[in-house]
């Protein structure tokens, strides 16, 4: 094998530092992302949790099954994708051959476009700054622990919480009624 570059752990298109996850230690599908000055931590997280955007449907349609004597029916639909200018992925730098790392900084209108469930915020407390992470895969669910901040896949920390009804990672009990 050989390696291109000397770049380290990083994403070869665009340059963002890997997240990697505290059990297998996978690289996670997460980009860290910034807030442009005057942007409040409780701001950006009112501005994200606003309303989930919206799927352009290109088209849909009903399925109707009848199997042992029970009749579902399905809304189908195809969706293209999230929005296809994505002003969050538009803030990644793409450049062919640029070595530079380029952190990515979202403004008040960026952050009304996220999902909630595509972000996990580690809400570290004072003087520490929050640390705000983007999903690039939502298929893929990513686990967060609201102790210890780490992260994983979340099939991984839901095995490792039923076999040790701890987080693997800081070991803090989990209460089985949450």
């Amino acid at each position: 094998r050989r390696v291109h570059g000397n770049l380290g752990n990083v994403c070869i298109n665009c340059r963002q530092p890997f997240v990697f996850a505290a059990a297998s230690y996978d690289v996670l599908h997460l980009v860290e992302f910034y807030l442009e000055d005057g942007i409040t931590d409780e701001e950006a997280v009112a501005l994200i949790d606003l309303e989930v955007p919206r799927l352009n449907k290109i088209g849909s349609e009903w399925q109707e099954q009848m199997s042992n004597g029970v009749q579902t029916m399905r809304l189908l639909y195809k969706v293209d994708e999230i929005e296809e200018d994505d002003p969050f992925t538009a803030k990644l730098s793409f450049e062919q051959g640029g070595s530079e790392f380029v952190p990515v900084v979202v403004n008040r209108a960026i952050l009304k476009s996220m999902s909630r469930r595509d972000v996990l915020i580690k809400r570290w407390s004072k003087p520490l700054q929050w640390q705000y992470f983007r999903s690039l895969l939502p298929d893929n669910p990513i686990t967060m622990c609201s102790f210890c901040f780490q992260m994983f896949h979340s099939e991984d920390y839901e095995l490792l919480v039923l076999q040790h009804n701890c987080c693997p990672y800081c070991r803090r009990k989990i209460d089985e009624s949450s």
